[in-house]
């Protein structure tokens, strides 16, 4: 790891802020504070800080003096302290963060509200929350998210043109190219256009999920897919049925290492299994073995035929 040292030069002295920690210390030692001390500011509590002498940080390992050292060592790691909460507070109110997944990766993040949110794979997300606005935009992949509940807070999450609006509940997003799909496993959302109070927003139940087309408008109500969320969850896949051409399109979903059917008519093969997201060169040994399929690698990609 690489650091940037940069040069501590201390600003000019100044009178009020030298007053400051000044009260502060006759608070310490019982002593009477001078009356047009004011208290309680973050801003003097800066000020104050920017005062402090290297040796009040730790810098200087002279004895002398000790216990002003340790006493303004106190006020100094309280006032950092307070600067840095207070600061991170500003900082993600003013601009949105952003967090993504590699191919393959999974993480879980835990939003400053409580909630938390699990990224699949290739999944890139970006967060802001402004006072009771809590806002998510989904921008590629998929995400599994807890809400913490806030009265008078929504939390929204925003895909191509659909709003799903929750206030607290467990429920998964997947935006894929010709829709975002929406399941629901606890509590309850809306999901439609991404306009407020669209009189075209549906209202989900837990084990009912629902497509959103790229404009936000909701189709059909459809049975959730708990299962395969769980799966993806666990870092697995599995296969009831599926052809092999959307299988192997699912477990390119996690690998770096893709499978591709050079045979087209092996495409309408029916695969069954549960498999290690990610790991190709398994699930295409199993595809050759079963169905006596030719697999051969180049060392960056797997080829059926």
């Amino acid at each position: 790891m690489v650091r940037a040292v940069i040069p501590f030069n201390r600003p000019p002295r100044d009178d009020e802020a030298d007053a400051f920690v000044a009260d502060r210390l006759r608070e310490e030692q019982g002593r009477p504070v001078s009356p047009t001390a004011e208290q309680g500011e973050v801003g003097e509590v800066w000020d104050a800080l920017g005062q402090l002498d290297a040796a009040d940080f730790g810098l200087d390992e002279r004895k002398t003096n000790g216990a002003l050292v340790s006493r303004r060592g106190l006020i100094a790691g309280g006032a950092l302290a307070a600067g840095f909460a207070v600061g991170g507070v500003l900082l993600w109110n003013q601009r949105p963060i952003a967090y993504e997944t590699a191919v393959g990766e999974r993480r879980t993040i835990a939003l400053p509200d409580g909630s938390r949110v699990t990224l699949n794979t290739a999944t890139r997300l970006v967060a802001r929350f402004d006072g009771d606005r809590r806002e998510v935009v989904l921008e590629a992949g998929e995400a599994l998210f807890a809400v913490a509940h806030r009265d008078g807070a929504p939390f929204d999450v925003l895909s191509q043109g659909g709003r799903i609006r929750v206030t607290g509940t467990r429920f998964n997003v997947y935006r894929k190219a010709g829709f975002t799909q929406v399941d629901l496993l606890e509590g309850g959302v809306t999901a439609g256009p991404a306009e407020d109070g669209s009189e075209a927003a549906v209202r989900l139940a837990p084990g009912q999920a629902v497509r959103l087309s790229p404009s936000g408008r909701p189709g059909p109500i459809l049975a959730a897919q708990a299962a395969r969320i769980d799966d993806w969850y666990h870092g697995r896949i599995s296969f009831v049925g599926a052809s092999l051409a959307d299988a192997v399109a699912e477990m390119n979903r996690y690998s770096r290492t893709p499978m591709r059917i050079a045979t087209p008519s092996l495409g309408r093969l029916q695969v069954d299994g549960v498999f290690e997201a990610g790991d190709t060169a398994a699930f295409a040994r199993a595809v050759g073995r079963l169905h006596k399929v030719s697999v051969k690698t180049d060392g960056r990609s797997w080829t059926l035929s």
